[in-house]
């Protein structure tokens, strides 16, 4: 089934040469509907970015809670305010955010999961979301895969009240305050019909051009950036969120060259210097994914995640749900080993300790054992070589198990010993080639690394350790 997304009347100097309309995927028996499967950027004839292109912007995880900085959930963009972002040269390679940003970091605890007294807690993704609709003075600016917010979208359950609220508080935003509300979501299937938004276009909410779950909020364990009053990132983000909303018109194409207004010069090169918590100075970029829907300057989401490895000197700790050296989506099953040999790489020549959680749940495939394996047996084959996996398995009750599509830690993130890495892509191949995705990166200051201070870094580190050696972390099955 092809479709298309709805489209506002708004038009923006694209190059119309390369004409794209969003489609729904398809899989086989054993790929059964995940929030994350994504619809991917393909041709007919393969993955060829050219003339005739099917564009799906979705990889944004089942809340986006990923959020990067919560921003690509729910972001109120501080309207496109009085150019507070002072671009002057700092040392010849970063740029200076002149705001006072604060920042945490947020997490969606699935209901059941207990940690022993004592262990990190966070502020919820219910929290921050809430706290960011309600900061929001003129607009909110919305990217996600799907909508299912209220309990009678999937399956009717108590657990649903957090994603109702949401909902509602959204709602109230478009009608009684009339703030303007953009949604760029993907194009609705049969599995999500965007019930949610197409109520909100009715109400006269909000334009629509979606992943919100109350299961990200109550029974999907998620994790995200909460960022206030940084327009500097707010206006970086924005032209990623931009990018969405042009390709989700009707008749959209991917055009040769994006507008200038898109471009970037905050990268993996020249990084963003802000001050965090009014404490520290950290250098911050965004990346993002495919390449045809990247405009110049803009760091690929693969090169930040190998870069971050490589430059990695004490232990590189990764929890996403899947991991795959793979193209899994694609017609014909190709090897992707791009982050596989990064890894290798890091923990042969550099000594670099590795640790990968990965989640176990009722959607997960059985080859994916085979390529961790293949990791883990590398630990001990020469000295200093330490590479250790773990599963981590979300626990449900009898009832907690008839919710579809839950029960599941969606994490998609990497903590090194100088940097912090969080993403909205599982870790194939597909998700970078052909799916839209973003990452936002995040460089501990040099004088801090081996300090006791309490920076996102060490904190995103505490909650790795927290879940490594929690009792849902379980060791690999033996082959």
């Amino acid at each position: 089934m092809k479709v298309k997304l709805k489209s506002n009347k708004e038009k923006d100097s694209v190059d119309e040469s390369k004409p794209t309309v969003l489609e729904s995927g398809t899989q086989g028996a054993e790929d059964d509907f995940d929030f994350d499967q994504m619809q991917m950027l393909r041709t007919e004839n393969g993955n060829k970015w050219n003339h005739g292109t099917w564009c799906k912007p979705s990889c944004i995880p089942i809340t986006v809670i990923l959020t990067l900085i919560v921003l690509v959930v729910l972001l109120p963009l501080l309207e496109h305010t009085n150019d507070k972002l002072l671009h002057t040269k700092a040392n010849g390679s970063l740029y200076v955010c002149t705001d006072v940003c604060r920042m945490q970091l947020v997490e969606s605890i699935p209901e059941g999961l207990d940690y022993p007294d004592g262990s990190p807690k966070f502020p919820s993704t219910y929290e921050a979301w809430k706290t960011l609709i309600g900061l929001a003075n003129k607009s909110i600016d919305i990217g996600s895969f799907y909508w299912t917010l209220r309990g009678s979208d999937v399956y009717n359950h108590s657990s649903a009240w957090q994603g109702e609220k949401i909902f509602q508080q959204i709602l109230n935003s478009g009608t009684q305050r009339k703030l303007r509300i953009r949604i760029a979501q993907n194009a609705p299937t049969q599995q999500q019909p965007n019930l949610d938004t197409e109520y909100l276009i009715k109400r006269k909410a909000a334009e629509v051009s979606a992943n919100m779950d109350w299961r990200s909020l109550t029974q999907v364990k998620e994790l995200g950036v909460l960022a206030t009053n940084c327009t500097c990132l707010a206006k970086d983000i924005m032209k990623i969120f931009t990018v969405y909303w042009t390709m989700g018109k009707n008749n959209s194409h991917i055009p040769a060259h994006w507008p200038d207004e898109l471009s970037t010069k905050i990268n993996i090169v020249t990084p963003l210097r802000v001050r965090v918590n009014g404490e520290y100075d950290f250098k911050i970029f965004l990346s993002s994914s495919p390449p045809p829907m990247s405009p110049r300057g803009r760091t690929q989401d693969e090169e930040a995640i190998v870069k971050t490895i490589l430059r990695a000197e004490k232990f590189v700790h990764i929890s996403v749900m899947d991991y795959f050296p793979l193209m899994i989506y694609s017609p014909k099953l190709q090897y992707w080993p791009l982050i596989d040999d990064a890894l290798r790489k890091a923990a042969i020549e550099h000594k670099v300790s590795i640790k990968l959680l990965i989640s176990w749940w009722n959607h997960s495939r059985p080859a994916e054992d085979h390529f961790l394996h293949s990791l883990q047996s590398l630990s001990g084959s020469y000295k200093g070589v330490d590479i250790q996996v773990r599963r981590f398995i979300v626990p449900s009750t009898e009832d907690q198990a008839k919710i579809p599509f839950g029960r599941v830690n969606h994490n998609k993130y990497m903590v090194t010993d100088n940097t912090a890495y969080i993403g909205t892509s599982n870790w194939s191949g597909d998700y970078f080639v052909n799916t839209a995705g973003i990452g936002f990166v995040l460089e501990d200051p040099e004088y801090e690394r081996n300090g006791t201070e309490e920076t996102i870094r060490t904190q995103l580190a505490s909650i790795f350790e927290r879940d490594w050696n929690s009792r849902y972390a379980v060791d690999l099955k033996d082959p």
